[in-house]
């Protein structure tokens, strides 16, 4: 899809009563849904449920990024998959969510990285310091 048609997608679901709107970006599920008075964008940030050691990295992950995005991490109770999640006003405009929802997706990509990067990282061995020549 076109950036244009997307815009212009979100533009009528803002308009319009639907309750919910979902998109794809490949693999990737994107949710918006209007909560009460509010705006819920979610992008799925795993495509498979964590297991506890996977799940610290990324928890130690949004601690730090919550100083850079306004993402907040939460896991689906039905799929355990991770996603990142942003409310809006619900009279936001259109900018306003286009916006927001490219800040919400740049922070998925951002997070995948460096957990790509911490996971693909040379394991540092200790060397014992009687061995180094001075």
């Amino acid at each position: 899809m076109e950036c244009n048609e997307m815009s212009d997608l979100l533009a009528r679901w803002l308009e319009g009563s639907d309750q919910q709107i979902a998109l794809y970006e490949g693999d990737d599920s994107i949710d918006l849904r209007r909560c009460e008075s509010n705006l819920l964008l979610s992008v799925q940030l795993t495509l498979a449920p964590p297991d506890n050691p996977q799940q610290e990295i990324w928890m130690r992950q949004g601690q730090a990024n919550l100083e850079y995005f306004q993402g907040s991490l939460a896991q689906s109770p039905e799929s355990r998959h991770l996603w990142l999640l942003q409310r809006l006003p619900g009279n936001c405009c259109r900018d306003q969510l286009l916006a927001s929802l490219e800040t919400l997706l740049n922070q998925r990509d951002t997070w995948r990285s460096m957990v790509e990067c911490r996971r693909s990282a040379p394991k540092c061995m200790p060397s014992s310091l009687r061995l180094l020549s001075h």
